[in-house]
């Protein structure tokens, strides 16, 4: 069994993981409502965040490393100040559970999720709403954003992996369907590609040029709920509800590193901005940070 660097506690399930841009906190998003700012690399709690009404599903750093965003099940997404530990701003307008978020690199705009089958695209400095994209006949599970901001990918129980233009605001695509419900997506650095987990425990990596896919199997043994690409693009980390972390040569497919030491489903995978750590949410209470050397 490999031994993590660290392991940090929350007192209930960990949903999602993030690192800052300069690689030295990381970010815990939690069932238990609260978001904690651990120190790299000592794993030292520096800040615990308050002010959700219900579990925090997706958390992300702004590039200067002293603002966070956080996305939580009570519907709003969340802006902080992590000098001083206070809220900056609430977005709010979904009427249903929001169950995942995803920002550009450079934090201009995210995107929401929901189980009200409606995605959000929001400008982050201000707050306000840029559009709503819909199209989804069923519950959306899970989005990504390509780095630049301009693509959007979402999935859910339609097992369909859709494709947005979010500077048109307007579907390109429709990628699938999958054979089960979609759990988790990711984008590749360089915006060519987007790799899909399912309930069947299955990962797609879409060609967006061509609409082709390839699939990988024979790892995870049930659903795959969380993916992140390495920032060279060239590994892809994939978290499941079979207690482990899987991480896959994404040229060849091939399996490099099983990592075992969560007691429960994996939520949420982020590679460190240097590659050369992970950190993985556990439903367990913990979470995880790996050296991959």
């Amino acid at each position: 069994m490999t031994t993590p660097l660290l392991s940090l506690r929350h007192n209930n399930a960990v949903y999602s993981v993030a690192f800052s841009s300069d690689g030295k906190q990381l970010a815990s998003g939690s069932l238990d409502k609260t978001i904690k700012i651990w120190q790299l690399p000592e794993g030292e709690e520096r800040l615990r965040l308050r002010g959700h009404g219900e579990a925090i599903c997706s958390v992300a750093f702004l590039p200067d490393a002293k603002t966070l965003l956080s996305a939580g099940l009570d519907k709003t997404l969340r802006l902080w100040d992590l000098e001083s530990g206070k809220l900056q701003s609430t977005m709010s307008g979904h009427s249903a559970y929001l169950t995942c978020m995803a920002a550009s690199e450079d934090c201009r705009i995210a995107a929401s999720g929901a189980h009200d089958k409606q995605i959000i695209v929001w400008n982050i400095a201000d707050g306000t709403q840029r559009g709503v994209l819909n199209g989804h006949t069923d519950l959306v599970n899970c989005i990504a954003m390509s780095d630049d901001g301009k693509l959007l990918a979402s999935g859910g129980h339609d097992r369909l992996v859709r494709l947005w233009n979010l500077e048109q605001l307007a579907p390109l695509k429709e990628l699938g369907p999958h054979a089960a419900v979609i759990q988790s997506l990711a984008f590749s650095p360089d915006g060519t590609t987007v790799a899909a987990g399912d309930d069947a425990a299955a990962i797609r990596l879409w060609n967006l040029k061509t609409g082709a896919s390839t699939e990988i199997r024979g790892g995870h043994k049930r659903t795959v709920k969380s993916l992140a690409f390495s920032p060279d693009g060239a590994q892809l980390a994939t978290g499941g509800g079979d207690k482990t972390v899987r991480i896959y040569d994404v040229r060849t497919k091939r399996e490099l590193q099983v990592l075992k030491a969560h007691r429960n489903t994996i939520y949420g995978v982020a590679f460190s901005p240097d590659g050369k750590r992970l950190a993985s949410a556990g439903f367990d209470r913990v979470a995880c940070v790996w050296d991959l050397a």
